[in-house]
């Protein structure tokens, strides 16, 4: 997939992200404060591929039908 595509797909799922809070606002209170949310495809592994910066959690957040926070 080039980088274009990636930049575009990741515009969509914030977007999608937002609505889907809109409708559940109780994930929120699952995200904790100052930290990085990533996406992840439902079929991609649960790794690092860039880390964060110093000090920041971060946040993985698994793609299905609705939005999960994976551990």
């Amino acid at each position: 997939m080039r980088k274009e595509e990636i930049v575009k797909k990741n515009i969509s799922l914030v977007f999608d992200f937002l609505r889907y809070l809109t409708d559940h606002p109780e994930l929120t209170e699952k995200i904790p404060d100052n930290c990085e949310l990533e996406f992840l495809d439902n079929d991609s592994p649960l790794t690092e591929i860039e880390s964060s910066a110093e000090g920041v959690e971060k946040v993985f957040l698994r793609v299905e039908h609705t939005f999960d926070i994976s551990a």
